[in-house]
């Protein structure tokens, strides 16, 4: 057999291997999971908020009948809180309608509740985690859409961060701290990206870690960010940067976790259409070029 026809066999056979992944690739989950899962959250606190009545009314009696109310107010308040915050951001997300108080500012549920839910999800029901990082995404980016149609935060200063795995592994120029490096060969999606780069308030860097990622948001001090990265490092980066908000992209990921995964570009310039058009409108035609080429050479 000649190299040319190994060759042609290897690509065929990478061809079959993208078909298959295509084919049984698991699609993110929605809201639904995390909003259940925060709701048993709440039945549960209203649970134990009842039996720490219960089991403290006889001695509180003894004291006073005047604290046994002030008590059952002070528990009281302690289940209205957090459930009437979830119920604002069960409706926000359900009906797309900005329901939330205070507007315009980061729900502090929302940071409450993850590691709540992951904690009995992964636990109690056995979901994977990476799942619940998922719903916990697109609750977020629901809220985040539902703010802004209502003009609560802007793009004036949008950083757009992305991860180093997106790069192609082939790839020998270093594009951290720098994208412009980036000689835009089709082969990764930075091509398409690195000339919004410093234009109009628009800052693109690409981070290797959590711990360089809070240090570019710090440095950029952006308005808004669009986040891209698989479901652990996008829901923990969404919770770390509080109270910038942020609207997160998953990552596509055939090859396996932080190797040559894929970013739909399309979904970055419907996010830059809707919320910076001037840039998208300077852009796009360049871009698109950059972005059929790359997915041409991706798949």
């Amino acid at each position: 057999m000649s190299e040319e026809d190994i060759e042609i066999q290897n690509n065929e056979v990478q061809r079959v291997k993208k078909i298959k992944y295509n084919n049984n690739i698991e699609r993110p989950w929605g809201i639904a999971p995390f909003l259940i899962l925060s709701w048993f959250s709440c039945f549960i606190l209203g649970l134990f908020l009842i039996g720490i009545y219960y089991l403290s009314i006889p001695r509180i009696l003894q004291i006073s009948t005047a604290i046994v109310y002030a008590f059952a107010i002070i528990l009281a308040i302690l289940f209205i809180i957090p459930s009437g915050g979830l119920f604002l951001i069960t409706m926000t997300s359900i009906t797309g309608l900005d329901l939330l108080y205070p507007h315009g500012k980061k729900q502090v549920t929302m940071l409450v509740l993850p590691p709540i839910v992951y904690l009995i999800g992964t636990r109690i029901f056995k979901i994977k985690k990476d799942r619940l990082r998922e719903s916990f995404i697109a609750v977020s980016n629901k809220l985040f859409l539902a703010q802004i149609e209502k003009g609560r935060f802007c793009a004036t200063r949008l950083l757009i961060l992305l991860p180093h795995c997106i790069q192609n592994h082939k790839c020998p120029w270093k594009i951290t701290w720098s994208i412009e490096n980036c000689k835009q060969c089709g082969l990764c999606p930075l091509g398409a990206l690195v000339a919004m780069h410093h234009k109009n308030d628009i800052y693109v860097y690409v981070a290797t870690g959590g711990t360089i990622a809070r240090r570019v948001v710090k440095e950029a001090n952006p308005t808004m960010i669009l986040a891209v990265a698989c479901p652990r490092d996008l829901a923990e980066g969404m919770v770390d940067v509080y109270p910038i908000p942020v609207f997160g992209i998953l990552l596509d990921r055939p090859k396996g976790p932080c190797f040559d995964t894929h970013l739909k570009l399309y979904d970055v310039f419907d996010f830059l259409k809707k919320f910076r058009p001037d840039v998208y409108r300077e852009m796009i035609d360049q871009t698109k070029e950059l972005a059929n080429k790359y997915e041409k050479n991706y798949n």
